[in-house]
């Protein structure tokens, strides 16, 4: 599983499925669906870096200063870690299922067969350490893909303290068999911007439109507030630069829209 060029050959569902749905149901529409196989180093690197793709970002400027600050909407090291988790202690004994990943619109979920040892329970996972396939944990220790004191989990609380967007906390569900974790998002709070800087009432009027329609011209700004197109552009200029929105097209078709 670690150094084999394609260890499925033998364990057969020794891998990450991953499916990403649009809404935060399993649905008919599904946005993409991908499996990573290979060694276990390739598959927690390239189904991380997949996931890292399509996480939201939030940017948040603060005043007087030029340097935004760029705030995804879950943990970078939780990703990970859990990933990581998930092929470092399923029961490969179990060749019936896989490692599942399943990315909805509001949280992920790391779905591992094999469940938690009898003295580790969801409230004591910080405290308690277990290891299901040691020799496994004690190489991706020594490569630093996992803690080595086993203080991934004490990361992934820390992390989520520390969070400006103050995140829930993970979720745990585990029987005898399997374990389930969830990654809730932040990217409810997105609208919430802390713009730390005056908008005026036609700037606050064009977010508000771009919100609800999706995009906003010029002309509905100058015919709302009674202004020339130059005040207008210059307004919709100003947030473009402070990176809130984007302009799209050229000429007379010229819409501005979410960045």
């Amino acid at each position: 599983m670690l150094f084999g060029k394609y260890p499925q050959k033998f364990f057969i569902n020794s891998y990450i499925a991953l499916a990403r749905y649009k809404e935060k149901e399993i649905s008919a529409e599904r946005l993409d669906y991908k499996e990573f196989d290979g060694s276990l180093f390739k598959q927690i690197d390239e189904c991380d870096r997949y996931i890292k793709e399509h996480v939201s970002i939030m940017s948040r400027l603060h005043p007087y200063q030029v340097q935004r600050e760029d705030i995804p909407e879950y943990g970078l090291f939780s990703i990970r870690e859990l990933i990581t988790n998930a092929v470092c202690h399923r029961d490969y004994e179990n060749q019936h299922t896989k490692v599942i990943i399943k990315i909805f619109e509001d949280r992920i979920e790391f779905f591992n067969p094999g469940g938690l040892s009898e003295n580790i329970t969801p409230k004591n996972i910080t405290e308690k350490q277990f290891s299901r396939n040691p020799v496994i944990a004690k190489i991706l220790a020594k490569v630093k893909y996992i803690e080595e004191l086993g203080e991934g989990w004490d990361k992934i609380v820390k992390e989520h303290k520390e969070d400006p967007l103050k995140p829930r906390f993970p979720k745990i569900k585990s029987d005898r068999y399997t374990t389930i974790v969830t990654l809730f998002s932040t990217k409810d709070k997105f609208e919430t911007r802390a713009i730390d800087i005056e908008l005026n009432e036609r700037q606050k009027y064009a977010l508000e439109k771009i919100k609800s329609q999706g995009f906003i011209r010029s002309i509905e700004v100058q015919k709302k507030f009674g202004i020339t197109r130059d005040t207008a552009n210059r307004d919709l200029n100003y947030l473009i630069k402070l990176n809130l929105i984007k302009r799209d097209g050229r000429g007379k078709k010229v819409r501005y829209l979410q960045k």
